[in-house]
């Protein structure tokens, strides 16, 4: 009785217990999981011979670091059409879209015709799950780092990690302290019950010297959905300072900028987090109350 006693009077050890707990419980379960370890390019060219598509899968190849580049031959009337199917090791599809719509645009200037479609290289994956949580996390030292080139870092990691679109602004505080403003848009359009699950964002974590950096944490996910022809939902969740509530207003599309900033306000200050809501022309805009 002894070992539980002591446990009980001293919280600081029994959570450090805990925590090694949980994490020797995370390395011995396996979970499996998707994640993007690169992106598959599709170059559908024609009006060229196989003499000049193997040139030209060999100029793909070394555009993309590619291991191979795989030629498919399309049966049909008129000009000879081939596939060339290749993969890049690169996690950002924004960049490979720009390096192969490049590519194909050079060919067309030099008389093929050429089209590219890149899509995301899924692979499950069956980790322990602590393996899991590190792959979704982004670690970054502010230690001797501007605001320009934290924010620089930060893009550019997210981009690395899938993310190529994230709207990023680091600005310093006149009396001390740094504002850190996170901004991503996801859009699905089509039938909700064949679309695919929606991708988890990695969880960005800013260290000195060599530990987290304790802040006042602020987060907002703002969500519409809507089912084919139907109304639009809306989903409003914000996490303050480890507490997280989230706001929801049906038919929204058919709501004023007023009542939708009364809506969403009442619901989140009911759930206890205290915030200003500004909504113009269907805009949403959350922030910490002053």
């Amino acid at each position: 009785m002894a070992g539980i006693h002591s446990v009980r009077t001293r919280p600081a050890v029994a959570a450090v217990a805990l925590g090694a707990l949980v994490v020797v419980a995370a390395i011995v379960v396996p979970v499996s999981y998707e994640r993007v370890v690169g992106n598959d390019v599709a170059l559908t060219v024609s009006g060229n011979g196989r003499e000049q598509v193997q040139a030209i899968a060999q100029d793909l190849q070394g555009l993309l670091g590619s291991g191979g580049v795989r030629v498919e031959a399309l049966a049909g009337d008129g000009a000879p059409r081939f596939v060339l199917r290749a993969n890049s090791p690169k996690r950002s599809a924004a960049e490979v879209q720009r390096a192969t719509g490049e590519f194909a645009r050079k060919l067309a200037a030099a008389g093929y015709s050429a089209s590219v479609r890149v899509t995301p290289h899924r692979e499950r994956v069956r980790y322990p799950a602590a393996a899991y949580a590190w792959d979704q996390i982004i670690r970054i030292s502010v230690d001797g780092k501007a605001a320009a080139e934290l924010e620089s870092e930060i893009r550019s990691r997210l981009a690395e990690a899938g993310v190529p679109d994230a709207q990023v602004s680091v600005t310093d505080r006149p009396g001390g302290g740094r504002d850190i403003q996170l901004k991503v848009e996801r859009q699905n359009v089509g039938d909700p019950s064949t679309a695919p699950p929606e991708t988890a964002l990695p969880q960005l974590i800013l260290t000195k010297d060599g530990a987290p950096v304790e802040g006042e944490g602020f987060a907002v996910k703002i969500q519409k959905k809507r089912v084919s022809g139907g109304p639009t939902a809306l989903v409003v969740e914000v996490t303050s300072n480890g507490k997280t509530a989230k706001a929801e207003v049906p038919n929204s599309e058919s709501m004023s900028d007023a009542d939708m900033t009364s809506a969403i306000t009442t619901q989140l200050r009911q759930a206890g987090i205290d915030v200003h809501v500004a909504v113009e022309n269907a805009k949403i805009r959350v922030e910490p109350a002053k």
